[in-house]
C-alpha cells in the first residue's frame, strides 16, 4: 500500500470539497504561464515553439505575448484536432508543423526560438535526454524554455533521481498509478532537472503550478522553467566547448 499517496488525497479532500461547491477550478497551465510571464517581465519573445498544442489552451495564452512567429508542432494523428481550433486562435504569426520534432529532418531546418512551451509530451517518449537536448538545440541564446511532464510514480523510487520503466504493461499497476499502458519511462522531478542542467540551460526554477491544485498533482507531476546561457557553456556535463559528447546528440 502506497502510505503517501493515501495521505495526499485525504490532505486534498477538503481543498477538492471547496472548489467543486463553489465552482472555482485551479488549471495548473495557466499558471504555469503567469509564472513565466513574471519571468519574461513584459518582454514579449519575437519567435515561439509550442510542441504538442493539444486542447489548444496553451496556445491561446501564448498568442498574447504577440509573437513575431509562432510555430506549433504536432503529430500527425493530431493534425485534425489542432486544425479545427486554430482557426479560433485568431493569431497570423500561428503556424502549423506536423511531424514528430524528435525525428523528422525537417525540424532541423528551423532556427532556434526565444521560447519553446513543452507541456505533457516529454514521458511519452522513450528517448528522453535526446529530447532535451533537442530542445537546447532549438533554443535561441538566451532563450526560455518551459517543460512539465508526468514524473515517476513507486513509492521506492519517485523521489530519487531515477527513470522508472514501465514495461511489460501491467494495467492493475498502471490504473492505481494512473499510468497510461503506452507510458514505459517516468522520470523523476530530479532526473528532469538534472538532465536540464546537464544539457545546459541555466536559470533553473521549479513551478509551483501543480502544487497550486493539490499535493497529488505536485508528486505526479514536475514543471521547470530555464534559460540557455548566451555563448558556450563549459562546466555543463555534456559540454559544448570543442569536444562534444555523443550521448545527449538529438542528431
Amino acid at each position: 500500500m502506497d502510505l503517501g499517496r493515501t495521505y495526499r488525497f485525504v490532505a486534498d479532500l477538503p481543498v477538492r470539497v471547496k472548489r467543486r461547491l463553489t465552482g472555482q477550478g485551479v488549471d495548473y497551465r495557466e499558471v504555469l504561464f503567469r509564472e513565466l510571464a513574471d519571468r519574461l517581465q513584459g518582454a514579449s519573445p519575437k519567435r515561439i515553439l509550442e510542441i504538442g498544442p493539444r486542447d489548444g489552451e496553451d496556445s491561446r495564452r501564448l498568442a498574447t505575448l504577440r509573437p513575431e512567429k509562432f510555430v506549433l508542432v504536432d503529430l500527425p494523428n493530431q493534425e485534425g484536432r489542432v486544425r479545427g481550433w486554430l482557426p479560433s486562435l485568431k493569431c497570423e504569426a500561428a503556424e502549423l508543423v506536423v511531424g514528430n520534432i524528435m525525428y523528422d529532418g525537417q525540424f532541423d531546418r528551423l532556427e532556434p526560438f526565444d521560447l519553446i512551451w513543452c507541456t505533457g509530451v516529454l514521458y511519452h517518449n522513450p528517448e528522453q535526454l535526446r529530447f532535451v537536448r533537442k530542445m537546447f538545440d532549438l533554443t535561441a541564446p538566451g532563450g526560455i524554455l518551459v517543460l512539465e511532464t508526468a514524473t515517476a510514480r513507486r513509492p521506492r523510487t519517485r523521489n530519487e533521481n531515477c527513470v522508472e520503466i514501465w514495461y511489460p504493461p501491467n494495467k492493475t499497476e498502471g490504473r492505481a498509478y494512473h499510468v497510461s499502458t503506452n507510458v514505459t519511462h517516468l522520470p523523476s522531478a530530479k532526473a528532469v532537472h538534472a538532465w536540464i542542467q546537464m544539457i545546459g540551460y541555466d536559470e533553473i526554477q521549479k513551478s509551483a503550478c501543480h502544487r497550486a491544485v493539490g499535493r497529488g498533482l505536485a508528486a505526479d507531476r514536475v514543471a521547470y522553467i530555464g534559460r540557455r546561457p548566451f555563448g558556450d557553456v563549459a562546466s555543463v556535463y555534456y559540454g559544448h566547448v570543442g569536444h562534444d559528447f555523443p550521448v545527449g546528440r538529438a542528431r
